[in-house]
């Protein structure tokens, strides 16, 4: 077993690299439980730190798995193929985006913001909020995509280098990222007819992304609308 033990996934060794038992974060979550109940909080605390640890171990697999993938497709097939794996990603599960009952335009810029915050603060990112008479402006570093750019794990994946929609009208932009243009912003025009918010994914290590939850649609810039493609539509005729 031994011999075997440094080609396990980091998330089933200990901390030294032997092998140990398998088991998932709501295991260690039970156990941390049960050690609270009876008193034993050094206990509760390694079981927390484990649950943490392999949650955040096969998260980042993940993501490289992804980053991987969308890599291959557009290093084999074209970077309009990453594209286009991408848009069948969202049609196949984004769909319900569009559905009357998730009307985004229809609750308060604040609560709108909220529902974006929320979904960075649980992807591990860190949020700084502004704000002005227009929009709400976030400031996050990104804990999937924009953690592949600040740990240095973009050696060896793809760039997107042709110019256009997909990446924001950038002359490059990190393949992991393109799902902000694509999910998040092409289609969700493409499906509803108008932006939900308005991405800018970071362009270098180090650097956060910043995404804006506008209070009208209306005082979106054109320009915002051509850089994915579009046409800004008269909100009142959506």
């Amino acid at each position: 077993m031994e011999s075997h033990v440094q080609h396990l996934p980091r998330a089933v060794c200990d901390v030294d690299g032997n092998a140990e038992a398998v088991t998932d974060w709501e295991s260690h979550h039970a156990q941390a439980r049960q050690a609270i109940d009876e008193g034993d909080l050094a206990l509760a605390q390694d079981q927390l730190d484990r649950a943490e640890r392999l949650a955040r171990e096969l998260k980042q697999y993940s993501i490289r798995w992804i980053a991987e993938l969308l890599s291959w497709i557009g290093e084999t097939e074209g970077e309009a193929a990453v594209e286009a794996a991408l848009r069948q990603f969202g049609e196949r599960n984004l769909a319900d985006r569009a559905t009357p009952e998730h009307d985004w335009w229809s609750v308060p810029a604040e609560v709108r913001a909220k529902v974006v915050a929320r979904a960075m603060l649980a992807n591990g990112a860190g949020v700084e909020l502004s704000e002005d008479d227009e929009n709400i402006v976030m400031s996050f570093r990104c804990g999937s995509g924009g953690w592949l750019v600040d740990s240095g794990a973009y050696d060896g994946l793809l760039t997107l280098t042709e110019s256009g929609p997909r990446t924001f009208g950038r002359d490059s932009m990190w393949v992991y990222c393109a799902h902000c243009s694509v999910n998040n912003e092409i289609q969700a025009v493409e499906t509803t007819g108008r932006l939900t918010s308005v991405e800018f994914p970071s362009e270098r290590p180090g650097e956060p992304c910043v995404r804006h939850v506008y209070r009208d649609p209306d005082v979106i810039p054109e320009e915002i609308y051509v850089r994915i493609g579009k046409t800004k539509p008269v909100f009142s005729e959506v």
